[in-house]
C-alpha cells in the first residue's frame, strides 16, 4: 500500500510540472536593434540540446539551414516559411540564462530594422507564435523519448543479466540433483564429503544470484518508473 502511494505521489509530482507552450512576448536584440520576438524558460536539456533540436527541426520540416550567430544565437538566413508569413527573411533565435535557466527566443527579420511585430503584423506574429510552440512541442518530445530510449536499454541489460543468473540457477540446481543420486549411490566417505562440498558451494552460489537477481528486479521496477512517469510528462506537455 506504501508502495502504491508512493508511486501516486510521484506521478502526481510530474503531471504537475508538464512543460507549457505558452510563449510570451519579449523584446531581444538584434545587431543593437530592439527587436519583437516570442520568448520560453526551456525547462529540460541544455542550451545545446535546443540549438541541437531547433537546427534539425528547420532542417527537417523546412529544408533550412542554421547558422552560428555568435555564442547564443543561431540564424536562419532567407527563410522561406510560408507557414510565418509569404515573406522571406532571417529567423533568429536568441539563448539566455537570465532566468536562472536556459531560455530561448525566436524573431523573424524582415529587413535590418524591419521586424515582425504583434501592432504591425498581428497575424504574422501569431503564426511566428504558433511555429515557436509547435518547435517546443517537437523539442520536449524527442527530449523524453530519447530519455525512454536510453532506460530501455538499460532495462534490456537488467533482465539479460537476470536471465543469465537464472540459467546459472538452475544449471546449478540440476548439479545439485545429480550429485545427490551420486551420494545416494557412494560408500566411500571422502567421496561423499567431497560431493556434499560441492552441494554447499552450489548452495552458496544460488543464494548469492538470488541475492543479486534481487537487486537486479529492483533496478528493473525502478526503471520501469521512471519510464512511467516519463510518458506522464510527455502526455502533458503543454498542460
Amino acid at each position: 500500500m506504501k508502495k502504491n502511494l508512493t508511486i501516486l505521489f510521484l506521478l502526481s509530482t510530474f503531471i504537475g510540472f508538464g512543460q507549457s507552450l505558452a510563449p510570451y512576448q519579449k523584446q531581444i536584440s538584434i545587431d543593437k536593434v530592439n527587436v519583437d520576438s516570442w520568448a520560453a524558460a526551456i525547462e529540460k536539456g541544455t542550451e545545446d540540446d535546443v540549438k541541437s533540436a531547433f537546427s534539425d527541426y528547420v532542417s527537417k520540416n523546412y529544408k533550412l539551414k542554421t547558422k552560428k550567430n555568435g555564442k547564443h544565437a543561431l540564424i536562419v538566413p532567407e527563410a522561406n516559411i510560408t507557414q510565418i508569413t509569404t515573406r522571406r527573411g532571417d529567423l533568429h533565435a536568441q539563448f539566455s540564462g537570465e532566468t536562472g535557466r536556459p531560455e530561448m527566443a525566436v524573431a523573424f527579420m524582415l529587413g535590418y530594422d524591419i521586424y515582425l511585430n504583434s501592432k504591425d503584423n498581428p497575424q504574422e506574429m501569431e503564426r511566428l507564435k504558433d511555429f515557436f510552440a509547435n518547435f517546443l512541442m517537437d523539442y520536449y518530445k524527442g527530449f523524453y523519448e530519447k530519455q525512454i530510449r536510453e532506460k530501455e536499454k538499460v532495462l534490456k541489460d537488467l533482465r539479460g543479466q537476470i536471465s543469465d543468473n537464472e540459467k546459472k540457477i538452475k544449471s546449478l540446481q540440476k548439479d545439485i540433483e545429480s550429485n545427490q543420486k551420486k551420494l545416494a549411490k557412494e560408500s566411500d566417505q571422502l567421496k561423499k564429503t567431497e560431493i556434499e562440498n560441492k552441494n554447499v558451494a552450489a548452495r552458496r552460489q544460488i543464494d548469492a544470484l538470488n541475492e543479486m537477481n534481487a537487486n537486479l528486479n529492483k533496478q528493473v521496477s525502478n526503471y520501469e518508473n521512471d519510464i512511467a512517469q516519463i510518458k506522464v510528462q510527455i502526455a502533458n506537455i503543454g498542460k
